[in-house]
């Protein structure tokens, strides 16, 4: 056997192998994955809702945001307060979406779904999670639950490398830390001017 063909049948049992293991281990891995933030915020829990439950509402406070190539263009459908709130976002890179599929008193459902491509044509993924909130005293705490299944070997790898949950994890954080600054300015925009007696009581 020449030295060519010796090396090429190396080569070529190396990358089987490779794939081999790719493959096998792959199987392996997890095949979903959850990220859950909890955050206590000022404010009473049916001013908080208010906020959550109302889809329009979530670009004032909510890092959920989706960049899919210029332009790219978010619509709304459906009643403040109602399951089947959807937010569409459609660009040259794909189409994603936002549904609250459930409205309770105390919590949402949603789930986010991605296709890829001008039209969509490839389904991408799909994630589901839930907001939920629960009055102490003066404060509200509330807790962001996000779930994802990986549907092919190449998500399961990246899951293994954790960059897909940092991401989520530090978009629930940014949301809720915007939903509170949020409540708060809408509490310093409520309260009157104070006039010249008040100003003079605190000196």
């Amino acid at each position: 056997m020449s030295n060519t063909k010796f090396v090429l049948r190396t080569i070529v049992l190396a990358l089987g192998g490779s794939v081999l293991v790719f493959y096998l281990v792959g199987l392996a891995l997890a095949d979903q994955w959850l990220v859950s933030t909890t955050r206590t915020i000022p404010t009473p829990a049916a001013q908080l809702a208010e906020k959550v439950v109302d889809l329009r509402q979530w670009p004032t406070w909510s890092a959920v945001d989706f960049q899919l190539g210029n332009p790219t263009k978010r619509e709304f459908q459906g009643e403040a307060g109602k399951p089947n709130q959807i937010a569409t976002w459609r660009g040259p890179k794909g189409i994603a979406t936002v549904l609250l599929t459930r409205v309770a008193e105390s919590d949402v459902d949603y789930s986010i779904g991605f296709k890829f491509g001008p039209e969509g044509e490839t389904f991408g993924g799909k994630f589901t999670g839930t907001i939920s909130w629960n009055q102490q005293g003066n404060d509200t705490e509330v807790t962001w639950s996000e779930h994802g299944k990986l549907i092919n070997l190449l998500q399961r790898w990246s899951n293994w490398f954790g960059a897909l949950q940092v991401k989520v994890a530090q978009v629930q954080r940014a949301s809720l830390a915007g939903l509170e600054e949020h409540l708060r300015r809408g509490a310093d925009n409520s309260q009157p001017p104070k006039n010249d007696t008040d100003v003079k009581k605190q000196k």
